[in-house]
């Protein structure tokens, strides 16, 4: 008897503590309960901003450039390709001045060679030899692509505008520029860049002015001077 009831009594006591732990558990689920008058707050709709701080400030420094570049859109009857050098100073991570000089090179092309050939006649076209100019460049986006799993390269897309005097054949003419490409920086100190640079200027032929657009095709490589600061 003495062992039926002690049985009971654990029995009753399992019971009551099951009720007991589920009691709390419902209160707890309860308190978890958003009541229907109130809109639970969505984390996407949080401003989340991530800052990707240069590796190496252009702040103050200059930048001087070695290129070389293909015509693309040169007269049919030429092949021209340029080289030359720029220097820039960097006011800010964005914005920076420059002074470009290019020697020209040119040739006859296939059509040119033909024409030659048969007539011995040289096309009626101006050739350029040389030009100067100064420009404003303007950094739009900077990010970094990896290369491998421990390589990252830093960039720039950038563009910018030029004003200058260019020397032809026939003589010089008013030289505009417009420059779209992408400056990868290679370490703190070097830079290359790639873009199209295209040329706008007037040439004189036999028959009259004649309205003239370079694209130019380029790879630079250059050096920077100075460590940088703070962006302005």
């Amino acid at each position: 008897m003495k062992k039926l009831l002690i049985g009971s009594l654990a029995i009753n006591s399992l019971a009551f503590a099951a009720t007991e732990t589920r009691s709390d558990l419902e209160k707890k689920l309860d308190s978890l309960n958003i009541p229907s008058d109130i809109v639970t707050p969505l984390v996407s709709e949080e401003n989340l901003y991530a800052i990707n701080n240069r590796y190496s400030s252009l702040v103050s420094r200059f930048e001087i450039t070695a290129f070389g570049a293909n015509n693309f859109s040169s007269d049919s009857h030429l092949e021209s390709t340029l080289g030359g050098a720029d220097v820039r100073y960097h006011f800010t991570d964005k914005w920076s001045v420059g002074y470009r000089y290019s020697k020209y090179a040119n040739k006859l092309s296939e059509a040119g060679k033909r024409l030659f050939d048969r007539d011995e006649v040289l096309p009626d076209t101006d050739y350029p030899i040389k030009s100067n100019e100064g420009f404003v460049n303007f950094n739009t986006t900077y990010g970094k692509i990896r290369l491998t799993m421990d390589t990252v390269a830093y960039f720039d897309q950038y563009i910018s505008l030029g004003y200058g005097r260019i020397g032809l054949g026939n003589g010089e003419a008013n030289l505009y520029s417009a420059d779209l490409g992408f400056a990868f920086w290679i370490g703190k100190k070097m830079s290359a860049r790639v873009g199209v640079r295209n040329e706008f200027y007037i040439q004189q032929k036999i028959n009259g002015d004649e309205n003239v657009h370079h694209a130019q095709g380029y790879i630079a490589l250059g050096y920077l001077f100075g460590e940088g600061r703070t962006s302005l």
